[in-house]
């Protein structure tokens, strides 16, 4: 991986309670989406910790 790659922290997906195992370009690929998508929202401090949750 060159210096010019970045990599998103810890991102987890539980689903009924319990951990679903991601290996690092999964976490990125999710991490990055969801970040890029609050970037274009308004009036939204620089995220350091999202928690999303999704109920059926």
């Amino acid at each position: 991986m060159s210096g010019a790659e970045k990599k998103i922290g810890l991102v987890q997906v539980k689903i009924n309670g319990k951990i679903v195992p991601i290996k690092g370009f999964v976490q990125d690929f999710i991490g990055f989406a969801i970040l890029g998508m609050l970037q274009s929202l308004r009036d939204i401090p620089e995220p350091q910790e999202v928690e999303i949750k999704i109920k059926k």
